[in-house]
């Protein structure tokens, strides 16, 4: 059991080396771009979710797309109605990646899996920086399908330990399951990475499908960890930012939270027919889309409430930039 437990955690580990390589990757390449991208936008609040949505798609990580928001808005550049706007977005944008992994249950697995030597070939090969690149974020790709891999053989071995099923299936409290994927995701730096860990275990029958809807909802509120980090010791707007991050992702717990436990069971039981890493893939994305949703036509005002919160310190009481 011990070889497994092992094998499991190192597969785990190569994940998050796989997502580390891919955010980073891209956010040299596009990273600039997604700044200039933020400094055109106006106050047309779809255009501004619009940016949200593909900043964090192509750079994989709403962690990454918050903490390029937070020196825009330090700098001034972005207002906090802007920022509140691209933050929904850059929430809906991150679960393309959970999408993605869902694609591990699929025969097309294998291919994703063969990218990790179509990408390193194109990396030892090429003269250009950009290529080299590219066959680095290639390559990655395919470690995380490997990981993804890893962590499932473990697994499906570690399943007939009745000692390492038990303690996810005796962990059906839903404030427990919300603190473990806080936690686990504030330490980790990855809401993707916790998604695919229980999307796998769910695949094999380990961790109930609607537990991994408390998990994900936590992992929503543990990934503003690293804004809130970013934060400290900043401007007021920077904190407020954050804030409006952490609120966010708050009040999507609290609008899901009694949704799943009444109607948690029938929901999986009616779409069973999507498959179970789906089901997870899309409870994620309806989480954040469905809380976009809800909280757009109340920008304004969250804007406002976070300035409440934080007031400001500048000399005189003066507002050092506003919404």
């Amino acid at each position: 059991m011990t070889a497994y437990v092992l094998r499991l955690f190192s597969g785990i580990g190569a994940f998050l080396i796989g997502m580390r390589l891919i955010s980073t990757s891209l956010t040299g390449v596009a990273g600039g771009k997604i700044e200039e991208l933020f400094k055109k936008l106006g106050n047309n609040k779809l255009a501004a979710v619009g940016v949200g949505v593909g900043s964090a798609a192509v750079l994989q990580s709403s962690s990454a797309t918050t903490v390029i928001l937070l020196g825009l808005v330090n700098a001034g550049i972005v207002s906090l109605f802007q920022a509140t706007c691209i933050i929904m977005g850059a929430n809906i944008g991150t679960t393309v990646t959970a999408l993605i992994i869902s694609f591990n249950s699929l025969p097309i697995a294998e291919f994703f899996a063969f990218t990790a030597f179509i990408g390193a070939m194109i990396f030892m090969g090429a003269k250009n920086g950009k290529v080299r690149t590219f066959g680095w974020i290639v390559s990655a790709l395919g470690l995380i399908f490997i990981a993804l891999d890893v962590i499932r053989t473990s697994a499906m071995h570690l399943k007939e330990s009745q000692t390492f099923v038990s303690l996810f299936q005796n962990f059906s409290s839903p404030l427990l399951l919300i603190l473990m994927g806080l936690a686990f995701t504030a330490v980790i730096q990855s809401s993707s990475a916790v998604t695919g860990i229980v999307l796998t275990l769910a695949q094999l029958g380990i961790m109930p499908v609607t537990a991994t809807f408390y998990v994900i909802m936590g992992s929503n509120v543990g990934s503003c960890a690293t804004a809130m980090l970013a934060a400290v010791g900043g401007s007021p707007n920077m904190k407020r930012t954050a804030l409006i991050h952490f609120a966010f992702n708050m009040i999507g717990v609290v609008i899901f939270l009694p949704f799943v436990v009444v109607f948690g069971e029938r929901i999986v039981s009616a779409l069973s027919f999507f498959g179970v890493a789906s089901l997870v893939a899309y409870f994620h994305i309806a989480f954040n889309l469905v809380t976009t949703v809800i909280l757009l036509p109340f920008v304004k005002a969250i804007a406002d409430f976070s300035e409440s919160v934080i007031p400001d310190v500048g000399p005189g009481g003066g507002k050092p930039g506003g919404v």
